[in-house]
């Protein structure tokens, strides 16, 4: 009996090990090594920053690069103008096309030979009539062959008067098509002037002054940093999917110390507030799915706190009970 309880014993201790052992093994399956604190209404996640917009800036026609108009690092604004294409030939095309639209304005414009047309056939029309007058007068003092070819010269001079008509109404469009062909000469000038897409910082230059870009070739990357995107992972069995999105998270970063120091130079809290803006509908191994929320950046004269890549502590506030 007395082994039978001291096999108890040694197997209960070898049990409690285990469990404690188990307990302590990390859940597979994350992409951070999460550190879930579950409180009433608080979730507390480790998370980093990535970037909601980064543009690589491409020639959207293809010439040679004559000016650049930023520098690495630098803030631009959107539609701020970054680099100039080579646009002679473009120019010599624009004012040809111009040059163009002018003469066929002019001709649109001129209804000289309608008025013409019909004063011919208002003429022929009155030679039928006189002709006719006569002979009813005097039957058989204009020759019937002489009426017809009158009749067939009054006929053909109305017809002359609708194709005038039809001419000057395609000089019209004429005008209007060499007016398209303007703006399209103006765009394809427009294209050469590259402009930035968003405002943001340039991350990096891709080419330099004299060198051929083709079209769709990058010239610059600009990144916005004015707002960012912090990503994270909760867990289901604590925080329900169905039940996250919307929820206010306050991020704060995750050096402490780093912290403290730029708190000082800013005078307040460091501290960045969101809403979930973003719940994945796929649960991890662990049993977790990730989020992320969108926030508004901080900077320290030209340079921005929080930056992609950065470690933080994401705070999701919830409901008692959630």
């Amino acid at each position: 009996m007395r082994n039978l309880v001291l096999i108890g014993v040694v197997c209960l201790a070898v049990a409690t090990v285990v469990a404690a052992q188990n307990s302590a093994v990390p859940a597979p399956g994350n992409r951070f090594p999460v550190e879930q604190v579950s409180l009433d209404d608080v979730g507390i996640v480790e998370g980093h920053i990535s970037l909601i917009n980064d543009v690589d800036v491409s020639a959207q026609e293809a010439g040679v690069l004559m000016s650049l108009h930023f520098q690495e690092g630098e803030t631009v604004e959107e539609g701020q103008l970054l680099a100039g294409l080579d646009n002679s030939d473009a120019m010599v095309r624009l004012e040809e096309a111009g040059l163009n639209h002018e003469v066929a304005i002019k001709e649109a414009t001129n209804d000289i030979n309608v008025r013409a047309s019909d004063s011919a056939a208002k003429v022929a029309q009155a030679e039928v009539e006189e002709s006719e007058a006569v002979n009813a007068a005097s039957p058989g003092s204009i020759p019937a062959t002489k009426l017809r070819r009158e009749r067939l010269t009054a006929e053909r001079s109305m017809l002359q008067v609708d194709v005038a008509k039809l001419e000057f109404d395609i000089s019209g469009i004429t005008a209007r098509v060499r007016g398209q062909q303007v703006k399209a000469a103006e765009n394809s000038l427009e294209r050469r002037s590259i402009k930035a897409p968003l405002a943001g910082v340039i991350e990096r230059r891709y080419k330099e002054i004299g060198e051929w870009v083709a079209l769709g070739e990058p010239i610059c990357q600009v990144v916005r940093m004015d707002r960012l995107r912090v990503e994270g992972f909760l867990s289901s069995r604590d925080h329900p999917p169905v039940l996250v999105l919307g929820r206010p998270v306050t991020v704060r970063l995750k050096d402490r110390q780093l912290s403290a120091k730029l708190e000082k130079l800013v005078n307040r809290k460091l501290e960045f507030n969101g809403k979930i803006s973003f719940v994945s509908n796929l649960i991890q191994a662990g049993g977790e799915y990730q989020v992320w929320a969108d926030i508004d950046n901080l900077a320290i004269g030209s340079q921005w706190i929080l930056r992609p890549g950065t470690p933080v502590e994401l705070e999701v506030q919830f409901d008692d009970g959630t």
